[in-house]
């Protein structure tokens, strides 16, 4: 998940966060790219193919993240879609992108799969603004949880997320073989 860190130089700006907003599948491939460091790396992109190993990434990366996101577009379109991509934007800026899937046989529950703010709106209040909103999004459609997973030296993003309320619920564990 996105390290939060403190960006002192634009404390006095009060952003405006909109949700959704259009952004491209290469916009949100680079987006990711940009701001997604080796520590971000967790089980879930090592088992879905985008890391080779913990702390690094697959070398094409951004095609396969365009391919990613592509196909939750398009399955976006049906009815019983299980997995979207919902941009935040303050102004015309691209500020975040969160990845969302859907499980369970009654779907009460959303796995915010990714989740990451560019450098320059962490400190601002702009990942607590996408994460309620998100989360009041979920709730209004009746999902009882979210779950989330972070990448074991990811501690900036650790401790936001606690301070927004997540606890740890599990341990994941991996051996290579």
């Amino acid at each position: 998940m996105s390290q939060h860190t403190n960006n002192s130089a634009n404390k006095h700006i009060k952003p405006l966060l909109q949700l959704g907003g259009s952004a491209s599948a290469e916009q949100i491939a680079d987006f990711f790219c940009a701001n997604a460091q080796a520590d971000y790396i967790s089980h879930a992109e090592l088992q879905g193919g985008r890391a080779l190993a913990p702390g690094v990434w697959q070398p094409n990366l951004r095609a396969l993240l365009i391919e990613e996101v592509r196909q939750i577009a398009a399955q976006r379109q049906q009815q019983d879609f299980s997995a979207e991509v919902v941009c935040a934007h303050c102004g015309t800026e691209l500020a975040g992108i969160a990845f969302l899937s859907y499980g369970g046989s009654t779907r009460a529950y959303a796995v915010l799969d990714d989740f990451l703010i560019a450098p320059q709106w962490r400190g601002l209040g702009v990942a607590q603004q996408f994460l309620e909103a998100l989360a009041a999004r979920l709730a209004a459609e009746g999902r009882t949880r979210v779950f989330l997973e972070s990448g074991i030296g990811n501690h900036q993003a650790h401790r936001f997320f606690e301070r927004q309320g997540f606890h740890v619920t599990s341990q994941v564990m991996m051996r290579e073989l």
